[in-house]
């Protein structure tokens, strides 16, 4: 019970230090193709909901991570994606902790195109925490997103994030796409008076692989990712390393209807 309680201060605390969601993946960067219109896909868009506007293919995919290589404080993600007419639906499911502890959230999303060069989003999330022997609590929060297509290279964003009880996260960033293989993004988060800056590249070297690395003014939060392509699959091989707490190693598959969707 003492290692249990151990490791959710810590999680608890590096969440609150780097103004970010207990249910925030540390392990890959998944806001990473946010910024962007080509580079979009299932994971950015369970990021901001804005990004369902520009996902054209049925998808789904799972997330894992087992933070800080604890056991105890593990998080999983399920996800889909499903379009419609200018835009998609959205749903996930993302929990985090074990039988004793753990926190979970249900989520529903729709994202929309305005016009040519925006796109909006927004969604409501059920959340709950269970501790065994004291039972649990439920509430709801909401989060909405827009996405500006400057130019055909350049985009940017803003996220808002409304937990039941506590301080409004926001973030805001720019995405840079060189090309349809190479990207780079820079982002800033803040909760309150806390602040971090992240930075991100990936490159797309072949068709079956790309890398990605992910820097961050939080130590937790800095990263890297082996990314492979087969058909209609994509599977990231990622981890994130803290200097005292250790490595995040993470794992994401998500298969896509269109195997000729370009980018990530």
């Amino acid at each position: 019970m003492k290692q249990l309680l151990l490791t959710f201060l810590f999680t608890w605390w590096i969440s609150l230090l780097y103004a970010q969601s207990l249910l925030t993946p540390v392990g890959k960067y998944t806001g990473s193709g946010s910024y962007s219109r080509h580079f979009q896909q299932l994971l950015s868009a369970w990021s901001n909901p804005a990004g369902l506007s520009c996902l054209s293919s049925l998808c789904a995919g799972i997330y894992a991570e087992n933070r800080f290589m604890l056991k105890d404080a593990s998080l999983y993600v399920a996800m889909i994606a499903v379009p419609v007419h200018r835009g998609a639906f959205g749903g996930s499911i993302a929990r985090l902790g074990n039988t004793a502890w753990h926190q979970q959230r249900m989520s529903g999303a729709y994202g929309m195109q305005v016009g040519k060069k925006a796109g909006i989003g927004l969604q409501f999330n059920y959340e709950t925490i269970s501790v065994q022997g004291f039972g649990s609590t439920a509430k709801i929060s909401v989060d909405g997103g827009l996405l500006w297509h400057i130019s055909e290279q350049w985009h940017g964003g803003l996220h808002v994030y409304k937990p039941a009880d506590a301080a409004i996260v926001y973030s805001g960033g720019l995405g840079f796409e060189a090309s349809r293989d190479f990207l780079l993004t820079g982002e800033v988060i803040g909760m309150g008076t806390f602040t971090t800056v992240k930075a991100s590249a990936y490159y797309r070297i072949i068709r079956q692989l790309a890398l990605e690395i992910g820097v961050a003014s939080g130590a937790a939060y800095n990263n890297a990712a082996v990314i492979l392509f087969l058909r209609s699959l994509r599977i990231d091989i990622a981890a994130a390393f803290h200097p005292q707490l250790g490595i995040t190693p993470a794992t994401s598959l998500v298969w896509q209807l269109s195997p000729s969707s370009p980018t990530e």
